[in-house]
């Protein structure tokens, strides 16, 4: 096994997965089309940047709103904090949706104060803020040299390409959890967590577990399944025996449990399914200068492995220390150029008429 009992596979089938992963999460990244993907480049002179980096600390400090685990954004505002002296990067959590709503009402209050740049997993919101010019355009010399095909819609950085994983209490449970159909045993019934769907992602999560497994999610419903509106919730609760299972996470809350040396296992199924965080500048940024000196660092190899932390997630930036090594595991990407707002509300129905409106 690999560490935190992530599984190993076999050399051959590590290289034939890796190809296929290179080739879904390319395609999951294509920007949303050639008639709003930005012309103008991401590249600035020297002197420019240099320009935008005085003008920062002038501002003095950059406001971030993230949706990622606790421990992801402390390791990135101490990593900025300390190699960007003079501007102070305040970073407040919002769970899934709550954060691009509470955008969205700043947005036609210009008097108030909030957030300059936005770390979110709601790409498709991303995507149309891009088309509706929310969002700025990133520049400085990392912007400069992020691949082009994680860029959405040229302007919106994709990052951390993080696998849903499972867990387990290794106290309660003896017979080891290693797929979704082990959560259907008798013995876990009334004890499995899950999380509500608190964000477009979560949905689009279980509706890929509905179509990758057919059948899976009426009998998971059976189970009498737990549902806790975030990650971390679900996780503190399998980690102190309030559950035996969770069939919802991602690496980095679990890891911050594993760091307690709490009784739990994480598990990355055979056929993993996940996302990547995107990054945007928003274009009535109180703090403009300070925000595009943020999403520069985070686009960084500095930036990038304090967002990946020791493999919690992937980089598409090459040789980023700590990153998640993505040819170990089959890992899906969400496409976001299929999702529709119809299909997410269509799924919605289906999974509350299961597990009740939360």
């Amino acid at each position: 096994m690999a560490q935190n009992g992530f599984p190993q596979m076999p050399d051959a089938n590590k290289r034939r997965l890796f190809k296929l992963t290179a080739g879904l999460a390319a395609s999951a990244a294509v920007p949303l089309s050639p008639a709003f993907a930005q012309a103008n480049s991401r590249n600035v002179s020297p002197a420019e940047w240099a320009r935008i980096r005085e003008a920062a600390r002038k501002e003095g400090k950059v406001i971030v709103y993230g949706t990622m685990g606790p421990a992801q954004h402390e390791r990135i505002v101490a990593a900025f904090n300390a190699a960007n002296l003079g501007i102070k990067m305040e970073l407040v959590r919002i769970v899934g949706a709550a954060l691009t709503a509470k955008v969205e009402q700043e947005r036609v209050q210009p008097n108030v104060v909030g957030a300059d740049l936005v770390l979110t997993a709601d790409i498709r919101w991303a995507g149309d803020a891009v088309k509706k010019g929310y969002i700025k355009t990133p520049v400085g010399p990392a912007a400069a040299a992020y691949p082009d095909a994680w860029m959405r819609g040229g302007q919106v950085a994709l990052m951390a390409h993080t696998p849903w994983v499972m867990h387990y209490n290794t106290n309660l449970v003896k017979n080891p959890i290693t797929s979704y159909q082990d959560l259907l045993r008798p013995e876990l019934a009334g004890r499995v967590g899950g999380v509500s769907l608190v964000a477009e992602v979560v949905t689009l999560f279980y509706k890929w577990l509905d179509e990758s497994n057919p059948g899976f999610l009426e009998k998971f419903a059976a189970q009498k399944v737990k549902m806790y509106p975030s990650t971390v919730g679900s996780a503190n609760s399998t980690a102190s025996g309030e559950i035996s299972a969770g069939v919802f996470s991602v690496i980095p809350v679990d890891n911050a449990l594993h760091a307690q040396k709490a009784p739990m296992k994480t598990v990355i199924p055979a056929q993993a399914y996940g996302f990547a965080y995107g990054s945007a500048v928003l274009s009535w940024a109180k703090n403009p200068n300070a925000a595009l000196v943020a999403q520069d660092f985070i686009m960084s190899v500095q930036g990038q492995s304090a967002v990946v932390g020791n493999g919690e997630a992937a980089s598409p930036v090459p040789n980023v220390p700590g990153a998640l090594d993505v040819s170990k595991i089959n890992l899906t990407l969400i496409d976001w150029d299929k999702v529709t707002a119809e299909s997410v509300k269509t799924f919605e129905a289906r999974w509350n008429s299961l597990f009740g409106a939360r």
